[in-house]
C-alpha cells in the first residue's frame, strides 16, 4: 500500500503516486507539482487586479527550494514573500520588485531551506478550500506560514532588499 504513496521532498505532502515525472528544478514530487499547476490555473484565471498568482508562485517556490533550483529563484521567492507579508505589497507590486531586481547584476548565494518537517501547510491544503474568497484567504495564510518557516533567512532578505532596492 505504501508504494502507492509518494512524499514530496520539498513540503512533505503525502499523496497518491501516479509516477509523474517532474521536468522542472523544483524540489518537489511530480504529483505535488501537478497540484501547484492546478492552483496556478485557478490564480491565473482570476485575472484579479492584485495578481494573487505572484504570491502563489513565490510561496510554492520558497517551499520547494533545493534540489538544483537556481539560487536566484529562492532569493526572489523570499524577497517576494518579504514584501507581501512584511510590507503589505500585492502581487502586482511584488512583480515590480522582481522586475527591478532582475535589472541588477548580483551573484545570488544558495540559501539553506528549512527542514521539510516544519511544513504542515502546503498547496494541497490551499486546493481543498472552495474557490473564491476562502481559497484566496488560504493562499495568504500559506504565504505567511512559509515566510515564517524561513525565519532563519529573514535578516539576509531584509539586508539584500536594503542593499539592492534603495
Amino acid at each position: 500500500m505504501l508504494e502507492n504513496i509518494v512524499e514530496c521532498p520539498g513540503c512533505g505532502l503525502k499523496i497518491n503516486n501516479h509516477h509523474i515525472t517532474l521536468f522542472t528544478k523544483y524540489n518537489a514530487s511530480g504529483e505535488c507539482y501537478q497540484k501547484y499547476s492546478e492552483l496556478s490555473s485557478y490564480t491565473i484565471g482570476k485575472q484579479d487586479i492584485d495578481f494573487i498568482h505572484q504570491h502563489a508562485i513565490d510561496t510554492y517556490s520558497a517551499q520547494h527550494s533545493g534540489n538544483g533550483m537556481k539560487p536566484i529563484t529562492t532569493a526572489f521567492s523570499l524577497i517576494g514573500l518579504y514584501y507581501a507579508v512584511e510590507k503589505g505589497y500585492n502581487g502586482r507590486q511584488v512583480q515590480r520588485v522582481h522586475t527591478l531586481l532582475s535589472r541588477q547584476k548580483y551573484n545570488w548565494m544558495e540559501l539553506q531551506p528549512p527542514d521539510k518537517s516544519v511544513y504542515s501547510l502546503n498547496v494541497f491544503d490551499v486546493l481543498n478550500e472552495q474557490p473564491g474568497e476562502s481559497r484566496d484567504k488560504m493562499i495568504r495564510k500559506w504565504m505567511l506560514y512559509v515566510w515564517k518557516c524561513w525565519k532563519h533567512q529573514h535578516s539576509w532578505v531584509k539586508e539584500i532588499c536594503n542593499t539592492l532596492l534603495k
